[in-house]
């Protein structure tokens, strides 16, 4: 496919963020949603709301949208071309894009922001992959920072949609606030999602009112969901918070906000 050599990730994040064997979940798959938000925390923090949320999303082919932690990506997103690696199975690129559709593609390819250890991909493919253990997915970091671009990647993307394509918005939300802040937090995007308000709330996220680790991802999922004629609101499956969540039961003054949402 072009000149392009193909690249293989292996996992960085095993043992650390997540598990290297499969864990125990009493999920069912149904796989029904063409897009959910699913958190990318450690996992003995939030990978209970994140199998939840995977279960509902459709793993034909996937546009995982991640956080670029670590590094900027100087053309808004990053494309992996290549296999990326969990510690129970991978994604690899999907083969089937014809030269055209490969060349609205190529200008996002590169292993740009996926050289250090990024848990916003990888935390969620450990969730995905207890579902299906090698799927196609378009492994993705964003970081957009104007309108313009999110005009004209959800414009691309919406040119390579397949009908049973899915996309899984990787999140955090509410970094750091103060446990008696949290409920109040957590409802308020929760309100704004199940109404479609993703405008607002990106908006809300960049003044501040409000914080969210992938709210690029999840606005420009927004974009593409409307332009491919997929709904915009999102059920709330399950809202939580690190202090309630934590493996060690420890309790903080300050806490993490996660949502599993399907739409």
């Amino acid at each position: 496919m072009q000149n392009l050599k193909p690249q293989i990730r292996k996992a960085k994040c095993i043992n650390r963020w997540y598990p290297a064997e499969r864990s125990e979940h009493d999920f069912i798959d149904q796989p029904l949603s063409s897009a959910v938000i699913s958190p990318h925390a450690g996992f003995s923090f939030s990978g209970h709301v994140s199998l939840l949320a995977v279960s509902r999303v459709k793993k034909n082919r996937v546009w995982l949208f991640g956080t670029s932690h670590f590094e900027p990506l100087t053309k808004g997103i990053s494309v992996f071309y290549g296999d990326y690696h969990s510690s129970i199975g991978k994604t690899s690129f999907p083969q089937d894009l014809d030269e055209t559709r490969f060349k609205i593609l190529e200008k996002y390819l590169s292993d740009e922001g996926h050289r250090t250890e990024e848990h916003s991909i990888e935390n969620v493919l450990y969730c995905i992959n207890h579902f299906k253990e090698d799927v196609e997915a378009f492994c993705t970091l964003t970081r957009i920072n104007n309108e313009k671009d999110f005009e004209t990647i959800s414009d691309d993307i919406a040119k390579l949609w397949n009908k049973d394509d899915s996309i899984i918005i990787s999140t955090d939300w509410n970094h750091f606030v103060p446990v008696e802040e949290i409920n109040e937090l957590l409802t308020s995007v929760s309100d704004c999602l199940e109404l479609g308000n993703i405008k607002e709330l990106y908006h809300r996220c960049k003044k501040r009112e409000l914080e969210a680790c992938g709210i690029d991802g999840l606005y420009l999922a927004n974009r593409i969901l409307t332009k491919v004629n997929e709904k915009t609101q999102f059920n709330i499956l399950q809202s939580t918070d690190s202090s309630l969540s934590n493996a060690d039961g420890a309790r903080y003054d300050s806490c993490v906000g996660y949502i599993a949402a399907c739409n």
